[in-house]
Order: C-alpha cells, then structure tokens, then sequence
C-alpha cells in the first residue's frame, strides 16, 4: 500500500483505546459537532479522524473536568475554528 491523503488518519476504534473515551462517546460528540474539522468518512464508510482529534477530545475532557457544559465547549470550539 502506497501513502495516500488517508494514511495518517485513525479509526474510532483506535481513537477510543488512545483517548479512553467510548466509542458511543466519540459518535456522540461527532454528532454535536464537536469534532467536525478533524473527521471524514473512508469509502467503505469507515469514521476516520486526524491525530487533530485527539487533542480535541483531550481538550473536551479538561474542559468536562472544570466543570463546563458540552455546550459551553462547543461555543469555545465553534469560536477556536472561526480563528
């Protein structure tokens, strides 16, 4: 297998094992939008996420730990990738 654009990406299966996060966790956050910028789909349909992900995810369990709300933190993040 040759280097494509796809090659750095990780599946949720291992973004879960580096994150600790459920994969439903992960899904969930997906879903509200928290992780928009850093994740595509592969075409067998495969949820893929950029190392990116992982500091965002390590981001929203900081911020979740200080006592803020999922959506307090999508606020930050909406205005972080606004820039």
């Amino acid at each position: 297998m040759g280097n494509t654009a796809l090659d750095s990406w990780l599946k949720i299966g291992d973004v879960s094992s580096q994150t600790g996060l459920s994969v439903k966790t992960i899904r969930y956050y997906e879903e509200m939008g928290l992780l928009a910028p850093t994740t595509t789909r592969s075409e067998s349909g495969y949820r893929l996420f950029t190392p990116q992900a992982l500091k965002r995810l390590a981001f929203i369990k900081r911020a979740q730990s200080l006592g803020l709300s999922l959506s307090e933190i999508h606020e930050i993040l909406e205005v972080y990738d606004s820039g």
